[in-house]
């Protein structure tokens, strides 16, 4: 999952300027995980996307409905079907997508397949919200990361 949002965070920002492309990559391998690299992430996050990545970004996922795309990235599904694909998307959606691709790819460290269906999911200590809905904010985010560690690690959240 990590490789696809790379493939998508690649395709669509500009990395030109950066280090070479074959080396050119933001979420890097520690181990049996990957984390998204922050320096990377906080570099491009204030750079704006085109609503073309929406869908890209879609696929990688693996989220099983459009609606928890629309949750997670806090897009309306209107703002979405008049963007036009080369449109560019206020640049704190591409902040969102880098915090939930970050999450998403834990999920799947803890729960492999079922990592993206365990984000779109009621949890009682979200107040009942999805964690995707959740972690809309770098706060909600993490509260999401500790509860997936102390789910990974049998610890108390």
């Amino acid at each position: 999952m990590a490789r696809a949002f790379d493939r998508v965070f690649l395709q669509f920002l500009d990395t030109s300027g950066s280090r070479s492309r074959a080396q050119d990559h933001f979420f890097d391998r520690i181990a049996d995980s990957c984390r998204l690299d922050r320096d990377k992430a906080s570099h491009y996050a204030s750079a704006s996307m085109p609503a073309g990545a929406v869908d890209e970004w879609f696929k990688a996922s693996k989220l099983p409905r459009k609606k928890d795309l629309q949750i997670a990235l806090c897009l309306n599904a209107s703002m979405l079907s008049r963007a036009h694909s080369e449109k560019n998307l206020e640049p704190v959606v591409t902040e969102r997508m880098f915090r939930q691709a970050d999450l998403l790819v834990r999920a799947a460290e803890v729960f492999g397949d079922e990592g993206p269906l365990w984000m779109t999911k009621p949890h009682p200590l979200l107040d009942g919200k999805s964690p995707a809905e959740y972690a809309t904010n770098e706060f909600g985010g993490e509260k999401v990361r500790a509860i997936l560690n102390a789910i990974e690690h049998g610890g108390v959240v």
